[in-house]
This record gives structure tokens, sequence and C-alpha cells, in this order.
């Protein structure tokens, strides 16, 4: 059976563990979790760079990590009304983790040097939603 623990900085209903996802590390092992789901949390966190390469840590590989964020193109009432947003991310926001993007080739070591393949990247009621499987020994991938 699959276990979903659903993390908040602050204590709130359905909050089962209360972590700031700014603070590392995270108080999960290294390749302990399958999945991530990262519904309007990206848009929220200090340092993106830190985030992913905690998803990154903390999946297993071949893990998954689904990210659904309001996008400035789909929906910019969604992105820029909440006072909280600190970024709006584009469609290639992500592309400096995925392999083979030209974000990735020139950028990705000063990005946390760690690396997804992109399983799926659209829309879904004005937000962007991207799904992104982690590299590494087991996954398929390099």
């Amino acid at each position: 059976m699959t276990e979903h623990v659903n993390v908040d900085r602050i204590a709130a209903p359905g909050v089962d563990l209360i972590h700031d996802l700014d603070v590392a590390p995270w108080p999960w092992g290294d390749g302990s979790v399958e999945g991530i789901s990262a519904r309007d949390v990206f848009e929220h966190v200090t340092d993106p760079v830190l985030f992913m390469r905690e998803c990154h840590r903390v999946l297993i590989p071949g893990g998954d990590l689904w990210i659904r964020t309001p996008n400035v193109f789909l929906s910019p009432s969604d992105a820029f009304t909440d006072p909280t947003h600190r970024r709006f991310p584009t469609w290639n926001t992500f592309d400096y983790w995925i392999e083979g993007t030209p974000y990735y080739e020139a950028q990705n070591q000063a990005y946390g040097g760690v690396s997804f393949t992109l399983a799926y990247r659209g829309a879904d009621d004005g937000s962007m939603v991207v799904t992104l499987i982690k590299h590494g020994p087991g996954s398929g991938s390099p």
C-alpha cells in the first residue's frame, strides 16, 4: 500500500508533517520515495534549485516528480494574484533539469546537477503540469 504524506510548513487541516521545504535535508532518506506530487508548491519555495535537488535525492531511481504550478501564459491572474508566489514558471522552466534540452546542456551543473527525463508536459485548468522521472541506476536512464 502506498503511503501519502501531506507536508506544509504550518499546521493546517490535512497536514501530516510540518516541514519547511526550503530547509534541507528533507526528513526522508536518500532514494526512499517512489513519487512526489507537488501541487501548487514550486511557485512558493524560496530556492527552486534546492527543491529540485531534494526531490531528486529522496526519489528512488525511476521515481516520478509530478508538479502542477500556475503558468503565466495560461492564467496570468492565477500566477500573479497570490502575494506568496515567488516565481512564475514558463513552459521551459524545468528544462534546466531535463536531459537533452538546451538549458540542461548549458546550465544544469549550476542548477543543482540533477537529471530527469520529461514524461509529460501539459495544461490543467490554467496551470502547467510536468511529470519528471529521476535518472539513476535502475531507472533505465543515465
